[in-house]
């Protein structure tokens, strides 16, 4: 018999072999919210089951609503501690019964108020009559909606607005002051975003928009997507479309700057605040692309330019699919090799076996810890601990290093316009399309788009402008719908999307059979539809959308076909119509304008 002769492995091998075995386990961590820190005996609580359950650190709600669950001259008192003694000080209390667990202090950024009726102190940030409320796009102030215009807008309560000057003052004052105050390990913003893309175009940035544009961003598509941004690319739109989209993104742009100029003050602040090695990290929706064009929230080119030391994705929810789809492009997003990935993970509906596959993936893929939202949650599933073991069991792969030459690309939106130039449009189509592969002859189709543009500012915006404006128009048909909707994330699996296609189908199939549009919309609608009784707002037609072409063939109590869109699908009931009639532009709701605009300006483009 042939004698075997030992087997010599690389030494480059056998290292890589090893790896896995020497990686550490990821670290874990916990959010903790606001209504489990309000009292003596909650923190108590909290800190010895964090304690025992090994957590590395914990992320703690001491600004819920623009207020202080601490000691401050700046905030007010938070008023979930109205029962709690006076000179109770809830951060005071962690950091003692918490030690030695390091303590992030988590703070709220724009969102200042959830409540149904105003803030009883009136020098609260989110007092109706402050100057930084962030008003709609009909200019309406977004603290002075009704529950019904809430859940129409889809919008937890009052809002700051990020393109206030003075508000952020207010924010990097408190950051200083807590700072001094508190040995926190770090601080870590969370709501750093518009609440949708339905606000941000205030009086300010509409008139600065209009004097460098020269109409007003209230005209502009109001939300983009990758696949609009894939289209427009292409040139596969409607001329109108393919300008409109152009000026939309540099207008996103712009709005992105707002919220990342207080990134940048807080980072300053930070930077001069004497408390060296405080981290500075902001938990953001996993998917970049849409993040940048719903709601303003560049976390891709903060991570590029290391304004953060830390991201924390908020993969909570869905499959297996769906969040190890978002952790695997997250983890490919270029950063700075300083900021550090912490996944986000929901144990709502899920089980500790769940969490550990998700926490395999992020080990893989270069993050350094699991985050659990939230402890809260945690304590009423015992044992905290086996969730904690089931986040850790993941080793945590070194993170792939990005070259300079791919984040280089990425660069921070300014909170004053961009230039309509090719470098800018490329670096804004970078971020619209975070995650997916890079166009080809890319610089050649955003040069014929940027064409297109300059050639409609000159000639067919004007005129199109001059023509609505100089008489009467029609106001569109408007129609009145109840509707059914399922979401389905573009991430999720073919099998989830089709589960939910034929659970919007056998909603449709209940309103064919005559039940009534409320209690369907009750217990199958995933939206708002569900607790107004399937009612939507009014919606005025637009000849030149798929999807209302089929709408317009509906007539009052029927039912359309299961439509398919780009989160899901929906079944609508017809309930009236209201026909065109004239008025002025001026006087239409911003809706019709849009659609007005949009029609007339498509007519002189079609013949060039």
């Amino acid at each position: 018999m042939q004698k075997l002769q030992p087997l010599i492995l690389p030494a480059a091998l056998a290292l890589l072999l090893l790896l896995p075995a020497c990686a550490p386990q990821l670290k874990t961590a916990a959010w903790v919210v606001r209504f489990d820190l309000d009292s003596p005996a909650k923190i108590a609580s909290v800190c010895a089951e964090a304690r025992q359950a090994g957590f590395d650190e914990l992320l703690v709600q001491v600004r819920g609503r623009a207020d202080a669950l601490y000691q401050s001259e700046i905030a007010p008192r938070a008023e979930n501690l109205a029962a709690a003694p006076a000179d109770f000080d809830p951060l005071a209390q962690l950091l003692t019964d918490c030690a030695p667990l390091p303590l992030h202090a988590w703070l709220n950024v724009f969102y200042l108020w959830g409540g149904a009726s105003p803030p009883e102190n009136l020098k609260h940030p989110g007092h109706p009559e402050q100057p930084w409320i962030l008003s709609d796009n009909t200019g309406q102030p977004v603290s002075r909606y009704s529950p019904r215009e809430k859940r129409l807008g889809w919008i937890e309560g009052s809002y700051a607005d990020p393109a206030s000057a003075q508000y952020r003052i207010l924010f990097v004052e408190v950051v200083k002051e807590l700072l001094a105050r508190y040995p926190v390990a770090g601080i870590h913003l969370d709501f750093i975003r518009y609440p949708g893309p339905g606000y941000g175009k205030s009086e300010a940035l509409a008139r600065e928009f209009t004097r460098l544009w020269g109409f007003d961003p209230r005209l502009l598509p109001e939300q983009l997507s990758a696949e609009t941004v894939t289209a427009w690319l292409e040139g596969a739109q409607p001329p109108a479309d393919r300008v409109l989209t152009t000026a939309a993104l540099f207008w996103d742009e712009f709005r992105t700057g707002q919220v990342t100029q207080l990134v940048r003050e807080v980072r300053q602040a930070m930077n001069q605040s004497g408390a060296p090695g405080t981290i500075l990290s902001a938990a953001v929706f996993p998917e970049a692309s849409a993040a940048y064009l719903e709601n303003g929230q560049e976390w891709q080119t903060w991570a590029a330019a290391g304004l953060v030391d830390a991201l924390y994705p908020m993969t909570y929810f869905g499959d297996l699919d769906r969040v190890g789809a978002q952790l695997r492009e997250i983890s490919n997003t270029p950063r700075a090799p300083k900021v550090a990935l912490w996944a986000g993970l929901g144990p709502s509906g899920k089980d500790p076996e769940q969490i550990a596959q998700e926490a395999r993936i992020a080990g893989t893929n270069g993050y350094a810890g699991a985050a659990l939202f939230s402890l809260g949650h945690l304590l009423k599933n015992p044992p905290v601990e086996a969730w904690v073991k089931a986040a850790r069991a993941a080793r945590a792969m070194p993170p792939a290093i990005s070259k300079p030459e791919q984040s280089s690309p990425l660069v921070t939106a300014s909170a004053t316009l961009a230039p309509p130039d090719l470098p800018t449009l490329k670096n804004i189509v970078a971020k619209a399309l975070t995650g997916a592969p890079s166009p080809n002859n890319l610089e050649a189709k955003l040069t014929l788009r940027l064409r297109e543009y300059t050639q409609a500012q000159s000639q067919a915006i004007p005129l199109a402008i001059s023509l609505l404006e100089s008489g009467p128009v029609n106001l569109p048909e408007s129609l009145e719908l109840t509707g059914i909707f399922r979401y389905a994330n573009p991430k999720d699996s073919p099998a989830r999307w089709q589960e939910q296609e034929t659970l919007c189908e056998k909603a449709r199939q209940r309103l064919m059979n005559g039940e009534n549009p409320a209690t369907v919309a009750r217990e199958m609608s995933q939206d708002t539809t569900r607790t107004m009784g399937g009612l939507l707002a009014a919606r005025f037609l637009d000849p030149l959308n798929p999807q209302d072409q089929e709408l317009a063939r509906l007539q009052p109590g029927e039912i359309s076909q299961v439509l398919r869109v780009s989160n899901g699908f929906w079944c609508y009931r017809l309930e009236s119509r209201t026909p065109e009639r004239q008025t002025t532009f001026a006087a239409a709701p911003w809706e019709a304008r849009r659609i007005l605009f949009r029609q007339t300006l498509n007519k002189p483009l079609e013949t060039l």
